[in-house]
């Protein structure tokens, strides 16, 4: 930004991508050096959306509204930066400041909606600019935008106005190293302590931990309108008893990272900026999210134990890490189709959304691979289970990435790095068979499932087998590829995972209970299949019993896992054949399906 030519095109220069990062990055790494470098990057990167967003909200009649003009913003965030541009810096790289950024443009491009004026949104901007003047010891007084009675300021927190309209304004002013938001002639103001609260104002909650040898601290917010990946939302106090838990797993969860790998920990706590609670599904995994919008920013419901505290934080800062150097490369040009399957994932994916997963998935893999010795005796079996189930599926993932044509010569070179940590990864006396032997199932299970409910033979090819099984014919090939159609059917309950992880660790999850069927296969009991015939009599579209037979068969014989290349034939061959007046038993019809040419 200039200060001494109006809007004059800020001078940012390019960023070249030095190969030591790139390489480390694509390594599923990279320290404090790199996500310093990331910082610099997403800093210009932030420059150049803010002067996107004057410029069009400079040429959008009403943009502003009621509010000061873009000139006034233009010359308080330049006066500010020229004044104190550290300060500045850390503002407008607050993970929220990013996704009010993005969400404000896509309101002016008409690509996203909000639930109030424009000008509430983008007035944002001049609440932006009240932090910006506070940090730099700059006087000033403009108006913000009230959203519910309450005007939002990013880094410091809400204030609170009692029987204000759900759109208004309130007059802030900045004075004598304070901030006083004037609502006819009501006073609120944040306390000087850092994260406290006052009259009318919430202030942030603020989590500290150690990491590399020094504090690290992180907002943990509930209040900030643009700490969702969407739309804007209420706030949502946290309890200080939640508060509390908070803190305890955060500064846990660090220590578990820091002692698995010092080098990951050093550059989350270079990276990391805030915390937003997501409320928890009763029973269900951790709920975790981040946005390319918002780097150091996680969302996150919070995990039952520092394990699984520290694992999230890994998985979202990959996220993070490499939404940051997409900004900079473009490592795939492919047209978005759902066609992939994406080990974790319940839905095809497009080839980006693989490569992120993917690249998540390592970060978590190399996790395991380093806590597994230091994990308690109580947990070694569940920890050896994780690490394995992780590189198995994560090397499932590359492995598809690495044929895929769309890959840019940049993608490849980034495909190939994370081809070569997988391999490092030598498994060795570290896992025992048993917990390997799991891993295998549970991925196969995914891969299988994934298949029945997503993978559409042609219907040709289903009559034509139907024909043959009525006529007690061999079955005939087929003619055709199935198709990748998304089943936009409820969640998988992952039941058998969920069971094995049960067994690991000897306590509930929360979820419901494992059928008896699915009790039978993970134990190895040979009566499975006929468990899942009979549910199958009840229930003749179920994807998760159609593939429990399906592993019940492969589990017992050799000679049954060739249905794994093909099981999405059985539910639409059971359907046609019912449809015809000659329903089979489910077992038979697999077990016929089984010489059936691949």
């Amino acid at each position: 930004m200039q200060t001494d030519r109006g809007r004059e095109p800020s001078r940012t220069a390019h960023h070249l991508v030095p190969s030591a990062h790139f390489d480390a990055l694509a390594a599923g790494r990279g320290g404090p050096g790199t996500v310093r470098f990331l910082r610099t990057t997403e800093h210009s990167r932030r420059l150049l959306l803010l002067r996107a967003l004057l410029d069009t909200a400079a040429t959008t009649p009403g943009a502003l509204g009621p509010l000061p003009s873009v000139d006034e913003a233009w010359r308080v965030l330049a006066a500010a930066q020229e004044r104190a541009p550290e300060e500045f810096r850390e503002l407008l790289l607050h993970p929220h400041v990013g996704v009010w950024l993005g969400h404000g443009l896509r309101r002016l491009h008409r690509t996203a909606w909000g639930d109030g004026p424009l000008w509430t949104d983008l007035g944002h901007l001049h609440a932006v600019c009240a932090v910006a003047a506070l940090r730099a010891g700059l006087p000033l007084r403009t108006t913000v935008p009230l959203r519910d009675g309450a005007a939002a300021f990013p880094t410091l927190g809400l204030a609170r106005l009692p029987g204000r309209p759900r759109w208004g304004t309130a007059e802030v002013v900045v004075e004598a190293g304070g901030l006083t938001v004037e609502p006819h002639r009501e006073r609120v103001r944040p306390p000087a302590a850092p994260g406290g609260t006052a009259p009318g104002w919430l202030g942030l909650h603020r989590l500290t931990a150690r990491a590399a040898g020094r504090p690290v601290e992180c907002r943990l917010d509930d209040v900030d309108p643009y700490r969702d990946l969407g739309e804007p939302l209420p706030p949502d106090r946290l309890g200080p008893a939640e508060t509390a838990r908070w803190q305890d797993r955060f500064a846990r969860g660090l220590t578990v990272l820091e002692e698995a790998d010092p080098e990951m920990a050093a550059a989350l706590a270079e990276g990391l900026r805030s915390l937003t609670a997501v409320p928890p599904v009763p029973g269900g995994p951790v709920l975790s999210a981040s946005s390319g919008d918002a780097f150091g920013g996680v969302l996150t419901s919070l995990p039952p134990d520092p394990v699984s505290f520290a694992v999230t934080l890994v998985h979202e800062f990959q996220h993070t890490k490499l939404g940051a150097l997409l900004h900079l490369l473009t490592l795939e040009r492919d047209g978005g189709e759902e066609r992939h399957h994406a080990p974790w994932r319940d839905d095809p994916r497009p080839l980006g959304g693989l490569l992120q997963g993917a690249y998540a998935f390592l970060g978590i893999t190399d996790f395991w691979s380093r806590h597994l010795e230091r994990a308690p005796a109580d947990r070694r079996a569940a920890a050896e289970f994780e690490f394995a189930l992780g590189r198995r599926q994560t090397g499932e993932a590359v492995r598809t990435l690495a044929a895929d044509p769309a890959l840019t010569g940049h993608g490849r070179r980034f495909v190939a790095g994370m081809t070569a940590r997988l391999a490092a990864w030598e498994t060795g006396p570290r896992i025992r068979p048993g917990a390997d032997a799991l891993a295998a199932f549970a991925a196969t299970d995914h891969r299988t499932e994934w298949r029945i409910r997503h993978l559409a033979p042609a219907p040709d090819d289903v009559r034509a087998l139907a024909r043959a099984f009525a006529a007690g014919a061999p079955p005939v090939p087929r003619t055709a590829a199935p198709a990748v159609v998304p089943d936009p059917a409820l969640p998988w309950s992952h039941a058998r995972t969920r069971l094995i992880r049960r067994l690991l660790t000897a306590s509930p999850d929360g979820g419901p209970e494992p059928s008896a069927a699915d009790r039978a296969l993970v134990a190895g009991d040979p009566s499975a299949a006929d468990a899942y015939a009979r549910l199958l009599a009840g229930d003749p579209e179920s994807p998760e019993t159609w593939t429990g037979l399906v592993l019940s068969l492969a589990t017992a014989s050799r000679a049954a896992r060739p249905l794994l290349h093909h099981p999405e034939l059985l539910r639409p061959l059971h359907r046609e054949l019912r449809a015809l007046g000659v329903p089979p038993d489910p077992a038979r019809l697999a077990r016929w399906l089984i010489t059936a040419p691949s």
